[in-house]
């Protein structure tokens, strides 16, 4: 965590001329400048750090981009197999054939076998 501290420096005019003008070669605040000197000096070189930071960061962007498209893959997959049972499903729909309901079992009741005496329902019941 950086924190701010406001230094003043009487350098002499060569070496202030130096330090501006590698700022600007650098394309750098002289800010950055001076802070990437003193870290150089104390063995520390914020660049570095930087570039680490960056590298660390790349290689999470990379592997959050394989896992998505690792997601994007399977839902494309999924899609193309929804797509595969719309088709089945509507092909199924237009080969069903309704079937009487006494070939299934079930039979349809006539007036007359719905006025029988109770009696001869249940013996028909028992054959």
């Amino acid at each position: 965590m950086n924190k701010p501290l406001n230094i003043t420096l009487n350098l002499p005019s060569p070496w202030l001329e130096k330090i501006e003008s590698l700022a600007q070669d650098k394309k750098q605040p002289l800010t950055d400048l001076i802070t990437d000197i003193i870290g150089q000096y104390l063995g520390d070189n914020l660049q570095n750090n930087r570039l680490d930071r960056l590298e660390k960061q790349d290689q999470d962007l990379i592997t959050r981009l394989t896992i998505l498209e690792s997601k994007d893959y399977d839902i494309e997959n999924l899609k193309h197999r929804f797509e595969i049972m719309e088709k089945l499903i509507a092909s199924l729909q237009t080969q069903v054939i309704p079937r009487p309901l006494d070939r299934i079992g079930h039979s349809i009741m006539t007036h007359e076998e719905i006025e029988d005496e109770p009696d001869e329902i249940l013996t028909d019941f028992l054959d």
